[in-house]
């Protein structure tokens, strides 16, 4: 009897034994099944518009229709235009006063005085455009304040080379602020005493001024910088290559005191751009470009190609032209250019969302806790991302298909476990 009831007692164990097992395989086959069904451990990230573009980077050099401006005799120069004005044929446009005897120094000096005198008497009688506005109001009040205290910390510092400077600029903007507030015509009595003042520096040379007129028409630039006969439109007639470089690798002029500025004869400028055979075939002639540069305040402005140019070395330059003399005159000769050679507009999708269903491209999304698959149209890979279609293509491409696509705004999953169409996250 001993011996059954212990065989009795042992099956019932490897019973117990087999149905804490199977009860056990059935609450991991549950977890499992759970996790993979109602799990909402995904990433997600709303769809948004972005304009993917593409750039060349490359280094140019600036050419200009234009000529110095030379007089018999070294001297001061009375400007009455200011600089990069149009000057119309037979305009009188200087005056200089000989100063033959004077340093190349003295002379420098005594211009600096005229062309600040001559600045601020410019501003007082053209005013400001933006003349009784509270904007322009509150900007001359900034500058004051700024000026004053930089006046008085230089002082303080004992740097009156500073606070000299400070003062010239701290009386430009009084004139602004009289302008602007129109206070019983004290802009006109210190536009008396700037002209008085102008015309106590020209009696101080003690020569009679010549007025200088052309009989042409032309734009004025005070500066020079030494590279207007370098970079000449002249020089573009049959440039190869190897004739830009050797112009790249030549230093700026020395002008003698004789050159008191430059005329440029044509509104049209010239951007020559060195590049490789490979980079030139990226190009095509007659094309519009967006060009950003670096001088210039970050400038950007639609330019032509005009021309490619090679050797049989395969090196050679691009030549673009642009009618914005105002940047133009902003620039450095040499100036490194940004060139946009492409712009694709759609939603930008991390690669990990890009997935497959029945052949099609899409990606998952979240509506509520329901996955649910979107078509896209891929237009462009990036680095570590798509730039995909915005609209839908079934019309264009003649696709019937049910599944819809990408639209604004959905909930791309990024990352998840066991997606599909339908599942349900909780």
């Amino acid at each position: 009897m001993r011996i059954g009831k212990d065989v009795k007692t042992h099956r019932q164990a490897v019973i117990n034994t087999v149905i804490l097992i199977a009860i056990f395989a059935l609450f991991l086959y549950l977890g499992i099944q759970f996790s993979r069904n109602f799990s909402a451990s995904v990433s997600t990230q709303r769809t948004q518009t972005f304009t993917d573009h593409d750039y060349i980077y490359l280094k140019g050099y600036v050419f200009r229709d234009e000529s110095l401006l030379t007089v018999n005799a070294p001297g001061v120069c009375d400007y009455l235009f200011e600089d990069g004005a149009r000057v119309g044929v037979g305009q009188p446009f200087a005056t200089v006063y000989p100063m033959p005897s004077a340093t190349e120094k003295e002379l420098q000096t005594k211009q600096t005085e005229i062309n600040e005198v001559s600045e601020r008497l410019r501003r007082l009688r053209s005013g400001i455009s933006d003349i009784g506005t509270l904007s322009a109001l509150v900007g001359v009040n900034k500058t004051l304040s700024t000026t004053y205290y930089s006046y008085i910390d230089a002082v303080l510092d004992g740097d009156f080379s500073a606070a000299e400077r400070q003062s010239d600029s701290l009386l430009g903007a009084l004139v602004d602020y009289t302008v602007i507030t129109g206070r019983d015509g004290v802009a006109e009595n210190i536009a008396d005493a700037l002209e008085q003042e102008k015309q106590t520096l020209l009696s101080d040379i003690g020569s009679s001024g010549q007025t200088l007129v052309r009989d042409d028409a032309f734009y004025l630039y005070h500066e020079t910088d030494g590279y207007e006969n370098i970079f000449s439109t002249a020089k573009l007639d049959g440039l190869s290559p190897e004739s830009l470089r050797q112009l790249i690798e030549k230093d700026p002029e020395a002008y003698d005191p004789h050159v008191i500025g430059k005329l440029i004869h044509s509104p049209e400028w010239f951007l020559a751009l060195p590049v490789t055979e490979a980079t030139a075939l990226k190009f095509s002639v007659g094309d519009q470009y967006e060009i950003t540069f670096s001088g210039g305040k970050g400038s950007a402005v639609n330019m032509k190609l005009l021309e490619v140019r090679l050797d049989e070395s395969g090196d050679g330059y691009l030549l673009f032209s642009c009618y914005d003399l105002a940047l133009s005159s902003q620039l450095f000769r040499a100036e490194d250019v940004r060139i946009l050679m492409n712009a694709q507009t759609g939603y930008r999708i991390p690669s990990e969302a890009l997935t497959s269903q029945n052949g099609e491209d899409g990606v998952y999304i979240l509506v509520g806790t329901v996955v649910e698959f979107r078509r896209v149209t891929v237009l462009r890979e990036g680095n570590g991302y798509y730039i995909v279609n915005t609209v839908e293509q079934d019309s264009a491409e003649g696709v019937v298909s049910d599944v819809p696509y990408l639209n604004e705004n959905d909930l791309i999953i990024t990352s998840g476990n066991d997606l599909y169409d339908g599942k349900l996250l909780d």
